[in-house]
């Protein structure tokens, strides 16, 4: 995971959402603006990879947790 997605990442949301016990899954989950950029987080337990698809374009999500937490960092 590149340091810059790392410091993007609120770890203790993450594992709110890992352990259930999150109230608003989806403040954290999804595209989320950053600068010129869109994070992009999501959660698919047993997975272990996530592509994501935009359009005509593709991306490789990271692996942010071995829970099933992966996130991308896109061009907006």
């Amino acid at each position: 995971m590149t340091n810059k997605l790392y410091k993007l990442m609120n770890w203790a949301g993450i594992e709110e959402i890992t352990y259930s016990e999150c109230d608003n899954p989806h403040a954290l989950l999804g595209p989320h603006k950053h600068g010129n950029k869109m994070l992009v987080q999501a959660f698919f337990p047993g997975a272990v990879r996530v592509t994501l698809v935009q359009k005509q374009r593709v991306f490789e999500m990271e692996l942010a947790d071995e829970d099933g937490f992966f996130a991308v960092l896109i061009p907006e």
